[in-house]
């Protein structure tokens, strides 16, 4: 059985579904207190039509900040800010 997806849940999920990782949205659920999966997360978003497959403009924090050798906070910081 299926716990049914929230409002607020898919609000998160589509807010984020172009600049975070499915894990990292993953983390950002727990974080309000939901439970879910990245599976579950890649299943979802895949359902709703966004494509959680990479692309080669699509790159992690992480992976930015690594190329750029700064910290990670750095570069989430400039992501949050747009």
């Amino acid at each position: 059985m299926s716990i049914k997806w929230t409002d607020e849940e898919l609000a998160i999920i589509e807010a984020k579904a172009e600049v975070y990782t499915v894990k990292q949205i993953a983390s950002s659920l727990k974080r309000r207190g939901y439970h879910r999966t990245p599976v579950a997360i890649f299943l979802k978003l895949n359902s709703l039509g966004y494509s959680v497959r990479p692309t080669l403009d699509n790159y992690s924090c992480q992976e930015i900040a690594q190329v750029l050798q700064l910290n990670f906070s750095t570069v989430t910081r400039w992501v949050k800010r747009g």
